[in-house]
């Protein structure tokens, strides 16, 4: 599976936590190393997965993807500017040497205090620049990891049950005793809406931390917890807080 454009992803990941599936595989990866942070207003869809596979798969590479502010290449030619700037300084050096003001050659060499060499000077050069970058990356890392931390999503779920005598405030109430982790939060309120045949379906909303995955909470309600109460359970859309 692949995607021509960000807008493509963002539209298959209206109701999805992963690319395939309902874990974390190696599909994941894949689009993800060819996609960059996408933009939270016109994507929210792909940014709230990106995120997540992000802290998934390690915070740096998310940085790398979505810093365009330090390009690799101007971080490769920075270095190459500062001895460029370094060897005019001193082509201009050698040029006031060539100056003859009458004084002896010698004792002007022995006033001249000892300094360091020019590639000892562009080497510190390159090493402050290097200190910089990785402060600067280290700073919109650890203020992504912020941000990331207060990420929410709020999913929309549809339940339908096996029979339509079964008492669906009944069961909601017993999903929100039963079906109990940090990041998630179950709505406090539901409606009941008829489907067909006097059977009615169950609609509500749960709040998760992207740390959480509502495919996985889906599957094992129903494939486990609730298997002989709830028919099927779908999530009809999510969308960031």
């Amino acid at each position: 599976m692949s995607f021509a454009n960000t807008d493509a992803l963002n539209t298959h990941l209206a109701d999805k936590s992963y690319i395939e599936g309902w874990s974390f595989s190696p599909k994941d990866s894949e689009v993800f190393s060819a996609f960059s942070l996408p933009c939270p207003a016109a994507h929210p869809h792909a940014y709230r997965w990106y995120i997540h596979i992000a802290a998934l798969t390690g915070l740096p590479t998310a940085l790398i993807n979505s810093a365009p502010a330090t390009p690799a290449s101007v971080a490769a030619h920075a270095p190459a500017k500062d001895e460029k700037k370094v060897a005019k300084k001193a082509a201009d050096d050698d040029d006031d040497d060539e100056m003859d003001l009458g004084f002896d050659d010698e004792e002007e060499e022995e006033e001249k205090p000892a300094g360091k060499s020019r590639a000892q000077q562009a080497k510190e050069l390159k090493e402050q620049r290097d200190k910089e970058l990785e402060e600067k990356k280290a700073a919109a890392l650890a203020r992504l990891a912020k941000k990331e931390a207060n990420q929410r999503s709020l999913c929309n779920l549809e339940i339908k049950p096996w029979e339509s005598e079964q008492d669906l405030l009944e069961l909601f109430a017993k999903i929100k005793k039963t079906v109990v982790m940090d990041g998630l939060k179950w709505s406090e309120n539901c409606a009941l809406v008829d489907v067909a045949f006097g059977i009615k379906k169950l609609v509500l909303t749960a709040v998760i931390s992207l740390n959480l995955s509502m495919d996985a909470i889906i599957e094992e309600m129903t494939e486990e917890t609730f298997v002989d109460e709830i028919q099927s359970m779908q999530m009809t859309s999510m969308s960031l807080l």
